[in-house]
């Protein structure tokens, strides 16, 4: 996993631009290279709350887990991303004992899995947090690899995280373009006087028009960006 292919792998790791191209590469790279049995690779925030969003998840990853990502605290449901993110560096976990009752141990007993490994990169800065759990690399069966295995899971994780950064931002970027171009010539000059903090009030005197079409173009505004309000119709498009 983590000898002169090592090189190749970063390279094209860092040319990847879509999801697709990600699915790609970590079934390349994980599942076939590393002869691992699942894998699952998130990116999320850590401020205010926890939140993640699954960028890739293998097949045989138990499904229940997908679902514990919208409990406020993942720190307790997905593996190892607590101890992770404190060691900041992989953890490895084996599940062979049978004496650990963590509800993600007794779900990946029951898909036969022996060996759990987690690693996470955190971005102080913006609160940014890239997660990759992987299962069974056979890389592992030999005790003697497992230091190469950390540390190429680590250096792997680091980079993701610059690609999973910037895939989010392009995606978010598409999302508030498709939002926009939805809106009609004059939605959109009404929301340009609502991101400069005019009323309705305000709108309708600069437009010449009753205040009250002013109203029904500022709810079909907040219908079609899917929001409850002028500040997250804001937010939706900044």
């Amino acid at each position: 996993m983590y000898n002169m292919n090592m090189l190749g792998v970063i390279d094209r790791l860092t040319q990847i631009s879509n999801r697709q191209q990600l699915a790609q590469w970590a079934n390349s790279h994980f599942l076939e290279h590393c002869g691992a049995s699942s894998v699952f690779i998130g990116f999320g925030r850590m401020m205010p709350n926890l939140s993640m969003t699954p960028y890739f998840v293998s097949p045989h990853f138990p499904d229940i887990l997908i679902k514990t990502l919208e409990i406020k605290d993942q720190f307790l449901t997905m593996p190892l991303l607590n101890e992770s993110h404190h060691a900041k560096a992989p953890i490895m976990h084996d599940l062979s004992s049978g004496d650990d009752d963590a509800l993600w141990h007794s779900l990946f007993r029951q898909k036969g899995v022996s060996l759990v490994v987690g690693s996470t990169n955190f971005e102080a800065r913006d609160g940014a947090l890239t997660y990759v759990c992987v299962t069974d690399p056979k890389i592992a069966l030999d005790a003697k690899n497992h230091d190469a295995l950390r540390t190429g899971l680590s250096v792997v994780t680091a980079i993701l995280h610059g690609v999973l950064n910037r895939l989010a931002f392009d995606e978010s970027q598409q999302n508030k373009n498709m939002s926009i171009s939805t809106l009609t010539p004059r939605e959109r000059e009404i929301l340009g006087f609502i991101r400069l903090g005019k009323t309705n009030s305000e709108i309708s005197y600069i437009l010449g028009v009753a205040e009250s079409t002013v109203k029904n173009h500022v709810q079909r505004i907040l219908i079609k960006l899917q929001v409850c309000n002028r500040t997250q119709a804001i937010a939706k498009i900044l």
